[in-house]
């Protein structure tokens, strides 16, 4: 196993994440539809508009780190065999709670203010503070990872997103079980609650392992004294991507935040009361939008490999690896994002009412549907953009992106519903997928065959529609499981028999 992990870092590793990626999905599924039983969808809503806030110091302090980390050890790896990577870790580790730290005391103390004046929902103001105890936490999990990452070890990562879910999930229910037995009804500072114990067992479990592996002197390093660098150029060498991701997440984030904000207002000027918006849109953000984002957990794990891979391939100037990694891995999330979108047209509409008991959650299930692909396929090929380097254009491509979105909530919105939000969804992402694609055709001279890329996976997203009528006679939860299934392995027929 070892062996193969060495040969095929970037497979292996994918393996390892889509596992523990599907697992904990697949989890998060029953979770959401063990809240969505115990808490109303308001509620529900609320945290939804909270989660933002803490996606911006997350993107300032950690993801960004994180993954300029990941790429730094990764070519450290290849020129010199490793000898500085734990420096390098130290030195992210550094940077990270040094920023997650003043990004947690600034959310803490000034969460009145964001819940009155920013969200317009002062009970907001206990989740926030739930929220802010989480940065710092995630800081040192999300460094440890970003370190084994970029040695093409996935292990502990897919470990601590496990350990994560499951002290999540754990917590929660206990809480809300306590709660029933002493006649409390459960809040959404239950789910806050919970993504701060989530947040904690990783962080538990990634220092419990990294200490026994310095312990055990498993990870060894090779150190000349001539070859060590200062703690300063570390520190710049970091920050020399960070801050660019970390300005294209902040901008993101912001975008994201104030979407967040303005959508239960567009959908108040549509003619919805305040309960109605805030309803809906925990409808969409806590039902619908999860199934949609369920596949990335094939899409997302390799995204996170892939990205210190191309940085490694790059250093040593190995471009036909590059060329060859990006086609494959393109290929592979374009065809999950056709079966995906064929899977949520065909069930949509019942998936809704079978898991969540909501006919509404069915319909924007269907709406979303087409958005699959470009939604797969994009975080692919941003992911191999920053590998190379070019952060600020992904950068660019994205506020572009968000843009359109914010342009259909304040003028779609009002005059059609929730309809323009989903149509700006797909709007955006049909954008930014086509803006990534020209960009590293340019660069790299990719290119994908229309017909063996795209014809493929259509025909057999048609033979599966075939296949899931064989269980037609099936009717509820069951039914819909079997026709899913028949749908699948029908996709899986055609794309096998029909390779190269």
């Amino acid at each position: 196993m070892k062996e193969h992990r060495q040969k095929h870092p970037l497979v292996f590793g994918t393996l390892i994440l889509t596992g523990a990626g599907l697992f904990t999905r697949a989890a998060g599924f029953f979770y959401r539809i063990f809240l969505s039983h115990k808490i109303t969808t308001a509620a529900l809503g609320l945290y939804q508009m909270v989660y933002p806030l803490y996606s911006i110091c997350f993107s300032l302090c950690c993801g960004a780190i994180q993954t300029s980390l990941s790429r730094f050890v990764a070519a450290e790896y290849r020129k010199r065999g490793g000898g500085e990577s734990r420096r390098f870790l130290a030195a992210g580790l550094a940077l990270s709670l040094s920023f997650s730290l003043l990004a947690a005391l600034a959310l803490f103390s000034g969460a009145p203010l964001l819940a009155a004046r920013l969200l317009a929902e002062p009970r907001a103001a206990a989740l926030i503070r739930v929220m802010a105890l989480s940065v710092p936490v995630s800081a040192v999990h999300c460094c440890i990872c970003g370190y084994y990452y970029g040695q093409g070890r996935a292990e502990l990562p897919a470990s601590a997103q496990l350990m994560e879910q499951a002290a999540r999930i754990f917590s929660v229910v206990f809480a809300v079980r306590m709660a029933e037995a002493s006649g409390r009804s459960a809040t959404a500072l239950y789910a806050a609650g919970g993504h701060l114990a989530g947040e904690l067992g990783a962080l538990f479990l990634s220092l419990s392992v990294f200490a026994c592996e310095s312990l055990k002197g498993i990870k060894k390093t090779r150190r000349t004294s001539s070859a060590r660098k200062s703690c300063g150029f570390l520190m710049s060498s970091i920050l020399s991507m960070a801050l660019p991701l970390a300005a294209n997440r902040l901008v993101i984030s912001l975008l994201q935040s104030a979407e967040a904000v303005l959508i239960p207002g567009s959908l108040r000027a549509f003619g919805l009361s305040g309960e109605e918006a805030l309803s809906l849109y925990g409808i969409l953000t806590g039902m619908a939008l999860p199934f949609i984002f369920f596949p990335t957990a094939l899409t997302g794990s390799l995204s996170v490999m892939l990205l210190p891979h191309i940085a490694a391939a790059q250093s040593e100037a190995s471009y036909e690896s590059i060329s060859r990694s990006s086609r494959l891995s393109i290929r592979f999330s374009l065809y999950v994002g056709v079966l995906a979108a064929g899977l949520f047209l065909r069930f949509g509409a019942s998936i809704g009412p079978a898991v969540f008991h909501n006919e509404t959650a069915g319909e924007l299930l269907t709406v979303l549907a087409w958005l699959c692909p470009f939604l797969y396929v994009s975080g692919t090929l941003g992911s191999i953009i920053n590998g190379l380097g070019y952060v600020k254009v992904t950068f660019l491509h994205n506020v572009l992106s968000l843009g359109i979105r914010l342009a259909f909530v304040t003028l779609m919105i009002p005059r059609i519903g929730m309809r323009g939000y989903l149509y700006g969804l797909l709007a955006s992402e049909l954008f930014v997928t086509s803006c990534h694609y020209a960009f590293l055709r340019r660069k790299t001279a990719l290119a994908l065959s229309p017909v063996y890329e795209l014809l493929r996976p259509l025909l057999a997203a048609f033979a599966g529609t075939g296949f899931s009528f064989l269980a037609s006679a099936m009717k509820g939860l069951p039914g819909l499981m079997v026709s899913g299934a028949l749908y699948v392995a029908g996709y899986l027929w055609v794309l096998y028999f029909t390779r190269r």
